[in-house]
């Protein structure tokens, strides 16, 4: 089953985020592995490191300012996360979930950092051809982007998700650092 996506900032994003995707496995089989050159690299392997980064195991996000890039592949399936950190008030970013076969999310990211230094960003996508937002919960630790997850609710029923309990919510998804294009 193929889906056909109508959309063409979507192909671009799409291609933007296979492209990103090819080329930091490509990278990394070559460098890491002269032997691994043509076989697939699984992302959770990937060791590159972000265009901007510090080696504390959780930086004041205050002092991280500049592009990160992390990509999670598990299987076919591939989340891709770009961030611009321009002050602790003002990050930007886009965020593609691309599972295999199935449709995806393409949306960007807003927001700023709180005091227990965590990226409190509105994630505003589109899946299945909707509009959504949705509220993330995120934090660099160790140069890997730690993504919250915990049951979501549309309290207003407008299509605008947020945490039913912020602090019931874990860190389990775990995206590496690429290089950023």
């Amino acid at each position: 089953m193929q889906t056909k996506i109508k959309n063409p900032i979507a192909i671009a994003l799409l291609a933007f985020a296979l492209f990103a995707c090819n080329n930091a496995n490509t990278n990394n089989a070559n460098t890491n592995n002269p032997n691994n050159a043509n076989k697939p690299q699984n992302a959770t392997q990937t060791q590159a490191q972000p265009t901007t980064t510090t080696d504390t195991i959780r930086p004041n996000i205050t002092e991280l300012k500049g592009d990160f890039c992390f990509l999670e592949a598990l299987n076919k399936d591939t989340t891709t996360v770009s961030i611009r950190i321009l002050s602790s008030d003002d990050i930007r970013g886009e965020m593609i979930w691309n599972p295999w076969q199935k449709d995806g999310a393409i949306g960007t990211l807003t927001g700023k950092t709180n005091a227990n230094n965590e990226l409190i960003l509105d994630y505003q996508y589109t899946i299945e051809g909707n509009r959504q937002s949705e509220t993330k919960i995120m934090k660099i630790e160790n140069g890997k982007l730690y993504i919250k997850k915990g049951e979501l609710i549309d309290p207003k029923n407008d299509g605008n998700l947020s945490y039913k309990d912020e602090n019931k919510a874990q860190y389990t998804e775990i995206l590496n650092p690429i290089k950023c294009p």
